[in-house]
């Protein structure tokens, strides 16, 4: 098992997603600062705010990142696109002193790529107007792949809201086809 630093979020970025943070607590500019002094990445996952207690507010799977772009925004504060490159299961955490965490993880397989069922198309179709709808969100995919129904399910998992028990269920799979369930019911109990 490896120890990799967390960016715990409400929204998730899989494998070959693509995601534009802003960069502004001090313990994140360190994350940021480390992994760039190291040429590395670092770990997302969901973060539900709204665990109280004793109980995990962290999601037991996430991604690692690498940072592929830097931008100062318009509010002065740093900004960074990061694409997803591998998945993880968490086994411990420890925060440092100034609240960042570091996890204890193990590297779980991607998705294999595999085509689209007649009756999952939608998905894809769907998304794609979703593209040209919210260009900001389509323009962080000059290649998009709306025939295979591992990267079309990733995206979806990315844009909707999940809750850590619902993302957890559907990530500790090897494949998309559980994922591909969740959401045609999600998508089509949305069109009705």
């Amino acid at each position: 098992m490896e120890e990799i630093m967390l960016f715990p979020l409400s929204s998730i970025v899989l494998p070959e997603g693509k995601m534009k943070l802003r960069i502004f607590e001090p313990r994140y500019k360190r994350m940021v600062a480390e992994c760039s002094k190291a040429n590395s990445g670092f770990g997302m996952c969901l973060f539900d705010s709204k665990v109280k207690g004793n109980a995990n507010p962290l999601s037991e799977f996430g991604t690692w990142v690498k940072i592929v772009d830097f931008e100062t925004l318009g509010d002065g504060l740093l900004g960074v696109t990061v694409v997803g490159i591998k998945r993880f299961s968490i086994h411990k955490v420890r925060v440092e002193y100034d609240g960042l965490r570091r996890a204890r993880v193990e590297w779980q397989p991607s998705w294999p790529t595999q085509a689209l069922d007649e009756d999952d198309l939608f998905l894809s179709h769907h998304l794609q107007n979703l593209y040209q709808e919210f260009p900001q969100i389509g323009e962080l995919y000059p290649h998009c792949f709306f025939d295979d129904a591992s990267w079309v399910a990733q995206r979806w998992l990315e844009l909707l809201p999940l809750s850590n028990q619902q993302f957890d269920s559907l990530a500790q799979f090897a494949d998309c086809r559980h994922a591909l369930s969740f959401l045609t019911q999600t998508i089509e109990a949305y069109d009705e």
